[in-house]
């Protein structure tokens, strides 16, 4: 499958696990619908449902260069592994070290247990700081994902002792720029993703100017900010 989220890992997508249980708003009509192409071949993947593919793992992985990476089990979320497949996982990066693999996921807790090559970057998603919003149909975050808040995703990838870390704020959401800011220095990633929604979900965002703002405040710390679909928020059009 082609993962279009990032330009760095175009064409450069391993599901070897697929499926997820958090139910964001912002996947059914992009990584679930994408899936419903996959009736006639998995019926899993068909209903999102979270399983793995060791058949996969007999494949050659595409080779990388300079900031390229495989954006590993881009089309699931690996907090529903279990400890064997993550076990087969590991096996799988460690055995292709002369390539570099993105990891994500939206509870980094699930990292914790096990210890990765470097040639592995482990990344989540923090979309907000906020809990609540004022304005759209969307009144909290639990409306918007059930996975674990975006507070306890920024403890879990401070804590965490791997090298090499990465965050994705898309969709963003609106937040608190200095508590945002703040979570993200604490991580210190070797790169940021901001974006806005793709899929006219009409989320809770930020003006624009509010996003240009962290941005730069990112590239002031010393951060790599690589911008994807920035735009006006819905309501400002």
């Amino acid at each position: 499958m082609r993962s279009n989220m990032y330009r760095e890992a175009k064409d450069k997508t391993v599901n070897l696990f697929v499926g997820c249980k958090y139910n964001c708003v912002y996947c059914k009509p992009s990584f679930q619908k994408m899936m419903k192409r996959q009736k006639h071949r998995c019926l899993k993947c068909y209903n999102y449902e979270p399983h793995f593919h060791p058949e996969r793992l007999k494949r050659r992985p595409p080779k990388t260069k300079g900031k390229e990476f495989i954006f590993l089990c881009d089309c699931g979320d690996v907090s529903f592994m279990t400890p064997e497949q993550w076990e087969m996982l590991i096996e799988y990066v460690e055995k292709w070290n002369d390539r570099t693999f993105l990891i994500q996921s939206k509870n980094p807790l699930c990292f914790a247990p096990y210890s990765f090559p470097e040639n592995v970057i482990l990344g989540t998603t923090i979309e907000t700081n906020w809990v609540h919003f004022s304005f759209s149909k969307y009144r909290n975050y639990w409306n918007i994902s059930k996975a674990p808040l975006p507070v306890y995703r920024c403890q879990a990838m401070i804590m965490l002792k791997h090298p090499r870390k990465a965050v994705t704020v898309e969709p963003i959401l609106d937040f608190d720029l200095h508590v945002l800011l703040t979570w993200i220095v604490k991580i210190w990633p070797e790169f940021v993703y901001v974006g806005y929604d793709n899929h006219k979900c009409y989320l809770p965002e930020p003006p624009l100017q509010k996003t240009l703002h962290l941005i730069e405040e990112l590239e002031k710390e010393g951060i790599e900010v690589r911008t994807k679909n920035i735009r006006k928020a819905w309501y400002e059009t």
